[in-house]
């Protein structure tokens, strides 16, 4: 993952239909004419062409919040075409959309038995660069947690999480935009801007087995803005990692 965050769009401005995110389908359809993807990140969209039409799909500078060197860094600057669109000169006409897709489970906070803070900063999460040899947070299997993670810094960071998905509960307070109201595990961090997320731990657990949490721009996590945390049944206590994890 480079440190490039696209916010893609047509080359008419038309509309896009987005339909699904990280982890699956959004609740309902979501018409956009800009979907802003962040290293990591994933959307499903739904384009409506006629026949023997040509489109493009193009990066436009996104707003990242951010300061204007540290956006050029981030490819708030550049605008460029990604890929031609070509429709078949004759078409079957495609069933129409639901009004609905599919029903999203809402997680409460009044169920989080954890409420954690992630602060982002100068290559580290909270203070800290990633150690392989060091557990930095121990979760219990089959409970649910809040995690809020702000990017204390200028430049454009994001947040991405191994072992499950999340929801958006608040960014900055307020609730998220129709996009991010879908199954996500990774969310774009504007500079100083608190997000809340919310999950549910029910996979596999193993006190000697950590899952990572980081920024997923290249550099940033390859010079240590990354942690891990294991999940660990009711009782049990975090094992030391062996000498060959992250081999």
């Amino acid at each position: 993952m480079t440190a490039r965050i696209y916010d893609f769009g047509l080359s008419d401005d038309r509309e896009l239909t987005m339909i699904a995110s990280d982890g699956g389908l959004l609740d309902k359809p979501h018409r956009t004419d800009r979907v802003r993807l962040s290293p990591g990140e994933r959307a499903e969209v739904i384009v409506e062409m006629t026949p023997g039409e040509e489109l493009t799909l193009r990066s436009f500078g996104p707003d990242l919040g951010a300061s204007s060197s540290n956006t050029r860094d981030s490819g708030g600057d550049d605008q460029f075409d990604v890929l031609q669109l070509r429709a078949k000169e004759k078409l079957t006409p495609s069933p129409p959309l639901p009004d609905r897709l599919v029903t999203i489970p809402r997680l409460d906070p009044a169920d989080a038995a954890q409420k954690r803070s992630f602060e982002l900063r100068s290559r580290r999460i909270n203070g800290e660069k990633m150690d392989l040899g060091r557990i930095d947070t121990v979760v219990t299997k089959d409970t649910t947690e809040v995690w809020q993670v702000r990017n204390d810094h200028g430049r454009a960071h994001n947040f991405h999480i191994h072992d499950v998905r999340f929801q958006v509960l608040t960014i900055d307070g307020a609730a998220p935009p129709p996009e991010l109201r879908g199954w996500k595990d990774t969310i774009y961090l504007p500079p100083r801007v608190p997000i809340r997320l919310i999950m549910r731990f029910t996979g596999y657990a193993d006190p000697a087995t950590p899952y990572m949490y980081h920024c997923h721009l290249l550099r940033h996590e390859d010079e240590g803005m990354m942690g891990q945390f294991v999940v660990v049944e009711p009782g049990q206590r975090p094992v030391a990692p062996s000498d060959d994890h992250g081999q």
